[in-house]
């Protein structure tokens, strides 16, 4: 996922901001899969510590997150322009990438997004995000509606427009890749080497 300029946003999105999701989404996409590739199911259900996610777990906490996030894109899509809300959003859209990839601040995942194995294994889960993914990406390609003057609520960011979701679906994908690469560095995780 390639680092973004700021610059003030003034008005409906750019083709050169459409072609950055983009890029963005497929980028993060292909670095899940390179990833996670050539995994163990050993590997893939290690657990670090009793209170930190395996690999699998990270998979499908990115796929409940994404739906979500794309759910309320739509939802939100649906309902009229509102152009005053704008003065609402307190980030610009290089803070929303840079404050998702980074694991330096660190929340508990709300109760729906927290995994518990829906998906039966990491196979499954990687299955999902990419109909998910798929989806979105799709979505932005044909979008026509100013993506601008529609509306999403963040936890800890607060009001989005929706370019800014789509971007936060995208570096959320990337945070807990990074987390994917934290837990191939524990010190237990299970080796790669073929055993006698």
């Amino acid at each position: 996922m390639e680092n973004l300029q700021s610059g003030p946003v003034t008005g409906p999105v750019t083709t050169q901001e459409r072609d950055y999701a983009l890029n963005a989404l497929n980028t993060t996409r292909e670095a899940l899969h390179a990833a996670v590739a050539g995994l163990s199911a050993e590997q893939l259900t290690y657990k670090p510590g009793p209170d930190r996610w395996s690999i699998t777990e990270c998979l499908e906490h990115i796929v409940l997150v994404e739906k979500g996030i794309f759910g309320a894109v739509r939802s939100g899509m649906s309902g009229p322009a509102e152009p005053d809300k704008r003065a609402e959003i307190r980030v610009s859209d290089v803070d929303v990438i840079k404050g998702v990839r980074s694991r330096s601040f660190k929340i508990e995942a709300p109760t729906p997004f927290v995994p518990t194995g829906r998906f039966g294994d990491a196979a499954g889960a990687l299955a999902a995000f990419d109909a998910q993914r798929a989806a979105v990406i799709e979505y932005v390609q044909s979008v026509t509606e100013d993506l601008r003057t529609h509306y999403f609520m963040h936890l800890v960011m607060g009001r989005l427009d929706d370019y800014q979701a789509l971007l936060l679906m995208a570096s959320h994908g990337e945070r807990h890749r990074k987390q994917i690469e934290e837990v191939k560095t524990s010190p237990d995780y299970p080796s790669t080497a073929v055993r006698p």
